[in-house]
């Protein structure tokens, strides 16, 4: 080790290390931005000197030393001096030290406030999209078919394999939907719950996204390869995530046609999803550098019909969140200027 050197310093996140009585033993220059104070004058000094409302959120940290369990935490709020408020999503990990147990806070700030939806949302939103959501299906019931006997009329004309490879995934996409179709339309169906390599599921949307992208859009993976088997419906998850990819697909193309999309997978300590706890849960996020969603659709945006786009339909994320929320699964976002994610947490395998 390097003496005087900060390792967290070549972390993005803002990174505090406390003591089991909650003093501040070090921190990153990101954790410097984030509070608007120097390390020399925030170390020693227990963290409530700069985060005025801690009281709210210190049993954690408090449960954190003393269980040995981390902890995460999001849509947390971080009152500072001078009225100032930042909004970030927390983890807090337990550091044995031979001096006692030290408490690694990471910080994930956003810009603007993280859009996590409450379980009474979650069960409004459920009512509302489930009505539109039959409808919406019984009205795409019969083109499906139309599509799919076109796509085989013209695999008939085409004169080589290789162009009949594009009539193929006409004809597989369309049966994928028309069997997802005829599950909406069928009455308490449930979801057909089984272990799914969340990896495959992605694969199978970046290659079916990666055709339709413009040159100046770039989509990319960064997936951890750790992430044991999900449960989930794969044909549900296939058309949850696929339209929340779409959703920042289309943000760019309207933006004017060029940007990044990344698909990418951690896994989550401690969350709870809906009045569940999970001792680990997998996280997919959704990332994009367009011009964010627009602050006042922020808390409407998994409502059917709510719309920021001319030619946006309203559906694709209410539907999306919808699938997910079938599943045992949640979909939260933050949103600013040039950076937007929407996180899609799902259940692992043997967590349930």
């Amino acid at each position: 080790m390097v003496p005087g050197l900060n390792y967290f310093d070549f972390q993005q996140t803002a990174v505090v290390v406390l003591s089991e009585d909650l003093k501040v033993l070090t921190l990153n220059s990101a954790a410097e931005n984030l509070f608007g104070i120097s390390a020399n004058r925030l170390c020693g000094r227990k963290l409530g000197w700069a985060w005025l409302n801690i009281e709210d959120y210190q049993q954690i940290f408090l449960n954190v030393a003393t269980q040995l369990q981390p902890m995460s935490q999001h849509d947390v709020v971080v009152d500072l001096a001078g009225g100032v408020k930042r909004h970030c999503g927390i983890s807090a990990t337990p550091v044995e030290q031979q001096t006692g147990t030290e408490i690694l806070l990471e910080f994930d700030h956003q810009e603007a406030p993280s859009s996590v939806v409450r379980d009474s949302e979650l069960r409004a939103l459920q009512q509302i999209s489930d009505g539109m959501l039959r409808g919406f299906a019984h009205e795409v019931k019969n083109p499906l078919g139309g599509l799919r006997g076109a796509a085989q009329l013209l695999a008939r004309e085409l004169p080589n394999d290789e162009l009949k490879e594009y009539t193929n995934v006409i004809i597989a996409e369309a049966d994928r939907l028309g069997n997802l179709v005829n599950r909406m339309l069928t009455p308490n169906a449930e979801p057909e719950m089984v272990a799914v390599n969340i990896h495959q599921i992605l694969d199978r949307i970046y290659a079916l996204v990666s055709v339709e992208l413009p040159d100046r859009v770039a989509l990319t993976t960064d997936y951890d390869p750790s992430i044991p088997n999900i449960m989930g419906d794969p044909e549900l998850l296939i058309q949850g995530v696929l339209n929340v990819v779409r959703n920042a697909q289309q943000a760019l193309v309207e933006a004017g046609g060029y940007g990044q999309i990344v698909l990418r997978t951690r896994v989550r300590r401690n969350m709870t999803i809906g009045h569940q706890r999970h001792r680990l849960v997998a996280q997919l996020d959704v990332v994009d550098d367009g011009p964010g969603v627009p602050e006042q659709l922020r808390e409407q945006i998994f409502y059917p019909l709510i719309t920021g786009r001319a030619e946006g339909s309203g559906l694709g994320l209410p539907i999306a969140q919808s699938l997910i929320n079938q599943q045992g699964g949640v979909i939260n976002f933050t949103s600013s200027p040039g950076h937007t994610v929407f996180s899609i947490f799902l259940t692992l395998e043997g967590e349930t």
